[in-house]
């Protein structure tokens, strides 16, 4: 009797459980399989990118935010120079060099020219403004007495009224002298005796209109704007 109660007690034990597992029907859940998952990932895309180094004397792996490998190589002229200082090598790399210099000096030149046409263009502003300022009135009175001469090429009486400014420039270091061209390339502007540049938009602050035109500034904070050929006197007796 005992044993046959054991046994029923046994088998509905398994028939509970049985029953249980229909009504609550359950799977097993791992917590960290995605975490595992990434984690190989992550280190298998480690090795990919260490792999994407180049070890050399001359590389230099830069790493952006994103995780990109790049490599950065001097240039070829520059390697094989300091790997073997021979002279031929030598002979390359200062050709390399040359041409880097060149670069530099024409940027140079570029610059310096910009910022004096900048230059030139906000003091010819000053000057233009109805009531002059009080440093551009000590501008005027302490540095020189200013002439604007402008010129078209083709203009006859423009190359006539250009020697006449010549000789201004060259017997009178006290006026300032600042003479703007159409037309000319800046080789030709090479070959006047006097400083000549590229109007630029300056011809149009002194509303010319007519070719020749000059613009005097005198120290006394006079302004005369002239049209057609002017004599040498006649510009003269505008600064006294």
């Amino acid at each position: 009797m005992r044993v046959f109660i054991l046994v029923f007690i046994i088998l509905m034990s398994h028939l509970a459980l049985a029953k249980a597992e229909t009504i609550f029907r359950y799977e097993r859940i791992d917590f960290f399989s995605n975490t595992e998952a990434q984690e190989k990932q992550e280190l298998e895309t480690e090795d990919k990118q260490s792999a994407e180094i180049i070890i050399s004397e001359w590389a230099e792996p830069i790493i952006s935010p994103s995780g990109r490998i790049s490599v950065y190589v001097p240039p070829k002229e520059v390697r094989d120079f300091l790997d073997k200082p021979d002279s031929e090598n030598a002979r390359a790399y200062l050709q390399w060099n040359l041409k880097r210099i060149k670069k530099f000096i024409l940027a140079q030149e570029l610059l310096r020219k910009e910022a004096k046409e900048l230059e030139t263009m906000k003091e010819t502003k000053s000057l233009l403004e109805p009531a002059l300022s009080a440093n551009a009135r000590d501008l005027i009175s302490n540095k020189a007495n200013y002439l604007f001469y402008f010129m078209l090429k083709g203009c006859p009486s423009c190359e006539k009224q250009a020697r006449v400014i010549e000789d201004i420039y060259l017997t009178h270091p006290e006026i300032r002298i600042e003479v703007f061209a159409k037309g000319y390339s800046d080789r030709e502007l090479e070959n006047f005796r006097f400083s000549a540049r590229q109007d630029k938009g300056i011809s149009s602050l002194f509303k010319v209109k007519s070719y020749p035109a000059i613009a005097v500034f005198n120290k006394r904070s006079q302004r005369y704007m002239i049209s057609g050929f002017v004599d040498k006197e006649r510009i003269l007796s505008l600064f006294k």
